[in-house]
C-alpha cells in the first residue's frame, strides 16, 4: 500500500463564512473526511491555513521543505492551495523540486469543501489518486485536468472549469493522467531559496519612461508584461529603451513576456521586439508570466552575475 502525505494550506476548499466573508476554517482532517480516499496510507499535515491571496514565496519555500524531509517517507504529496495564487504557487514548487521522481499534486475548489454541489470533493479525490497512481513531477489537478505545474494558468473566476496549460501538450484528463506511462526524470534536486525582489510590470499604451524607471530601481528582477510578441514602444523618442539599458547596466534583470495567454514572447521577429533584445531584456519565451516571476526569483537566489542569472533562468533542464 502506498503512503500519501496531504498538505493543507488553507484557500477556498477550507473556507467558511464567519460573517465578514469566506476565510480558511477547515482542518485537513475535516477536508479528507469529505472525500473518497484511495487505497493508500493518507497522513496529513497543515503548516498554516491562508487565503492564498496571503501567501508569500516564504511559505512555498516551507512546503518544499516539508516535502524534502519527508521525501523518503511517501509516494506521493498532494496540497490543497488557494486558486487565486496557485499558479504562482505551482510554479514556485517547480523551481524548488526539480526532477522530482514523484507526484506531487496542487489542489484547490472554487467552493469550499461544505458548500452545496461543490467541486472540492472531485478534485481532491482527483488529486489523491494522481498522487498514487500518477505520473512523477509537479502538477496542478483540478476540474478533471491535470497541468503541467510551470504551465498552468488560472482563466476563470467562478467556473469550475478554471484552469488551463500554456500549451495542449501541459495538460492531460486524470484518466489519461494514470493511465499514461510513468516518466521519472532522475534523482530529485531540492532547492531551499527564492529571492522575491522580483515583480511584474505590464505596459499599457503610453506608460511613461519615469513609471519604469521607479519600479525598476527598487527591484533585482522586472518581469514586463509586453504586447503581442513582446518589445519596447518607441512613442518617437526611444526614453523606455534607454531606461530598461539603463537598468539592466545597474544589474537590474529585465525579462520580457507577453500578456497575450497563448503563443509565448519571440523578440526575433518585429523591430520592437528586436530594441528589446538590444536594451538587454531576457525573452520569457514559452514561459507563462506566473512561471517567469517564480524562475527570475530562484535564479536571483542562485546566480552571481547577469550570465548566470541568464543561463539559470532560460536552462529549461532545471
Amino acid at each position: 500500500m502506498k503512503k500519501l502525505l496531504f498538505i493543507a494550506t488553507g484557500g477556498t476548499i477550507a473556507s467558511g463564512d464567519s460573517g465578514s466573508g469566506l476565510s480558511p476554517e477547515a482542518s485537513a482532517e475535516e477536508l479528507l473526511s469529505g472525500v473518497n480516499l484511495p487505497d493508500a496510507e493518507i497522513h496529513a499535515i497543515q503548516p498554516f491555513a491562508l487565503d492564498s491571496t496571503d501567501l508569500t514565496p516564504q511559505h512555498w519555500m516551507e512546503v518544499a521543505a516539508l516535502i524534502r524531509d519527508r521525501w523518503q517517507d511517501f509516494d506521493g504529496f498532494v496540497i490543497t492551495h488557494g486558486t487565486d495564487t496557485m499558479a504562482y504557487g505551482a510554479a514556485a514548487l517547480s523551481c524548488l523540486i526539480q526532477s522530482a521522481c514523484k507526484p506531487v499534486i496542487l489542489t484547490g475548489s472554487q467552493l469550499p469543501m461544505s458548500a452545496p454541489d461543490t467541486d472540492a470533493r472531485r478534485n481532491l479525490s482527483d488529486a489523491l489518486l494522481c498522487a498514487e497512481r500518477g505520473r512523477a513531477g509537479v502538477w496542478v489537478c483540478f476540474c478533471g485536468r491535470v497541468i503541467a505545474g510551470n504551465a498552468a494558468r488560472k482563466v476563470h473566476t467562478r467556473d469550475f472549469d478554471a484552469f488551463r496549460g500554456f500549451t495542449e501538450d501541459d495538460e492531460h484528463r486524470v484518466e489519461e493522467f494514470l493511465t499514461a506511462e510513468a516518466v521519472e526524470d532522475g534523482g530529485t534536486v531540492f532547492y531551499n531559496r527564492l529571492d522575491p525582489s522580483a515583480a511584474v510590470l505590464k505596459l499599457t499604451p503610453g506608460i511613461s519612461a519615469e513609471m519604469v524607471h521607479d519600479m525598476g530601481i527598487h527591484l533585482r528582477a522586472l518581469i514586463v508584461e509586453g504586447f503581442g510578441m513582446g518589445g519596447i514602444p518607441d512613442y518617437g523618442n526611444g526614453e523606455l529603451a534607454e531606461v530598461f539599458r539603463n537598468l539592466s547596466s545597474c544589474g537590474v534583470r529585465v525579462i520580457m513576456t507577453t500578456q497575450v495567454f497563448q503563443g509565448g514572447c519571440d523578440l526575433s521577429v518585429y523591430k520592437v521586439g528586436r530594441a528589446a533584445q538590444e536594451a538587454g531584456l531576457i525573452a520569457a519565451e514559452g514561459m507563462t508570466t506566473e512561471y517567469a516571476v517564480m524562475r527570475a526569483m530562484w535564479a536571483l537566489a542562485y546566480s552571481y552575475d547577469a550570465d548566470n542569472f541568464r543561463g539559470l533562468f532560460l536552462d529549461q533542464r532545471n
